[in-house]
C-alpha cells in the first residue's frame, strides 16, 4: 500500500508540474508588462519586421497629415525616406519598447487611454511612439506643426484571440495553485515510499518525460506560425514574431527541467546504492548468525 501511494502521488506531481511550469512562464513572460517587454526586445533588433513596421506608421501618419503645397514635395520626400530610415534612428529603440508597453497595456488590462474602443474586442498593436517619433522629425523638417493622435492600433487578433488572452491574464497567475500541490504530492511520495532512492529516480526519469513533451509542444507551437494571429499583414508578422520569441524563451526553461531531472536520477541512483551497501552486511551477519545457531 505504501508504495502504490508513493507512486500514485509521484505521477500525479509531475502531472501538476507540468501545468504549473508553463502557467508560470506565461505568467511572468506575458502577464506581467516588464516580462514582456524584455520577452519582446528580439523582436526589436528584426530588421524585416521592424521595417514593416516602421513602414506601417509611416503610411498611418501621411494618411493623417496635409501639407501645404510649398513643403508638399519636402514632406512627401522625408517620409518615402522615413520609411525605410527609422529603425535607424537613437528615439527608435525607446518608442519600440513604448509601442510593446502601450500595447501590453491595451491587451491585458484596457489601460490604452481614450478612443480605443477596440481593445476590448480585438488584440491589437499600437504604434503610437513610432508615429510620433516621425511626426517630430517632419516638424523639424518643416518647421510645421504636426498633430498626431496619442494612439494609432493595427489589429492583431479578433474577439476569439481576445477572449484566449483573457483568459489567461485570469489564470496564468494562479500557477502557484498546481505548483504547491505537486510540491506537496511529491512529499506525501516520499514520506510514503519505503526506498527513497527509488522515488527520487522514478520523478527524475518521469520529469525528463514531462520536459520532452514541452520539447514537442514547442516545437509543434513555432510549427503554427502566427498561430491564427494577425488582422493584418504587419500584425500577422508581429504574431510569428512572438510565437518564435516564446518558443526560444520557454527553452531556457525546459533546459533547466533537463537539468533538474537529471539531478533527481543521480540522487536517486546514489541513495540506491548507498543503502543497497549499508544493508548488504546486515545481511551477511544475519546470515551468519543463523549458520552459527
Amino acid at each position: 500500500m505504501r508504495t502504490f501511494v508513493s507512486a500514485i502521488a509521484v505521477i500525479f506531481a509531475l502531472l501538476l508540474t507540468g501545468i504549473a511550469v508553463p502557467m508560470a512562464w506565461t505568467d511572468v513572460n506575458i502577464v506581467r508588462e516588464d516580462g514582456f517587454v524584455a520577452l519582446t526586445a528580439p523582436i526589436g533588433k528584426d530588421q524585416s519586421f521592424q521595417a514593416r513596421l516602421a513602414a506601417t506608421a509611416v503610411a498611418s501618419l501621411e494618411s493623417k497629415v496635409n501639407l501645404p503645397a510649398p513643403v508638399e514635395q519636402l514632406g512627401a520626400s522625408f517620409l518615402k525616406d522615413a520609411a525605410t530610415a527609422m529603425t535607424t534612428w537613437p528615439e527608435y529603440p525607446q518608442a519600440w519598447n513604448e509601442t510593446v508597453r502601450r500595447s501590453h497595456q491595451l491587451n491585458f488590462t484596457g489601460n490604452g487611454g481614450p478612443g480605443n474602443s477596440t481593445s476590448g474586442t480585438s488584440l491589437v498593436l499600437d504604434v503610437g511612439p513610432l508615429v510620433k517619433i516621425a511626426a517630430d522629425r517632419l516638424h523639424a523638417a518643416t518647421g510645421l506643426p504636426i498633430s498626431t493622435p496619442d494612439s494609432t492600433v493595427i489589429n492583431i487578433g479578433g474577439p476569439a484571440q481576445r477572449q484566449q488572452v483573457d483568459a489567461i491574464a485570469a489564470y496564468a497567475p494562479m500557477w502557484w495553485i498546481p505548483g504547491l500541490g505537486a510540491v506537496l504530492l511529491f512529499a506525501l511520495g516520499l514520506l510514503a515510499a519505503k526506498r527513497r532512492g527509488v522515488v527520487l529516480l522514478f520523478a527524475g526519469l518521469g520529469l525528463a518525460a514531462v520536459a520532452a513533451l514541452w520539447q514537442v509542444a514547442t516545437t509543434v507551437l513555432k510549427g503554427a506560425g502566427d498561430a491564427g494571429l494577425g488582422g493584418t499583414a504587419t500584425g500577422g508578422l508581429f504574431a510569428r514574431e512572438l510565437v518564435a520569441a516564446s518558443v526560444d524563451n520557454f527553452t531556457g526553461w525546459i533546459t533547466n527541467a533537463w537539468i533538474a531531472a537529471g539531478v533527481f536520477v543521480l540522487l536517486g541512483l546514489l541513495v540506491v546504492i548507498f543503502f543497497s551497501r549499508k544493508t548488504r552486511p546486515s545481511v551477511r551477519a544475519n546470515a551468519a548468525g543463523s549458520m552459527e545457531g
